[in-house]
């Protein structure tokens, strides 16, 4: 054992482990939040487009554009649920 690897002299309990250093965070996953955030807003926007086609039109919008706005939104906000509730948990130890 060297000098370098002792403890200081007033170290009061040279038998107490070191105080461990913090373990190294992962970066969080972003992935299903931008997922969630890209297929949301892409719901939006087929509601937007829904709704704005009579007036510029004068006709009723496309089924395309209401079943978009009923398929992308909610699947959009339950990706979004999903992700804030696994980031709500303790991470593993």
């Amino acid at each position: 054992m060297t000098s370098d690897a002792r403890r200081p002299a007033d170290d009061p309990d040279p038998w107490a482990p070191r105080t461990a250093e913090p373990a190294p965070t992962r970066p969080r996953r972003r992935g299903l939040f931008v997922a969630a955030l890209a297929i949301f807003a892409v719901g939006v926007v087929f509601t937007v487009l829904a709704a704005a086609t009579p007036l510029v039109l004068g006709r009723d919008a496309p089924t395309v554009l209401y079943v978009g706005a009923m398929v992308f939104t909610p699947v959009g906000f339950l990706l979004g649920l999903l992700y804030a509730i696994l980031g709500s948990r303790p991470p593993r130890v």
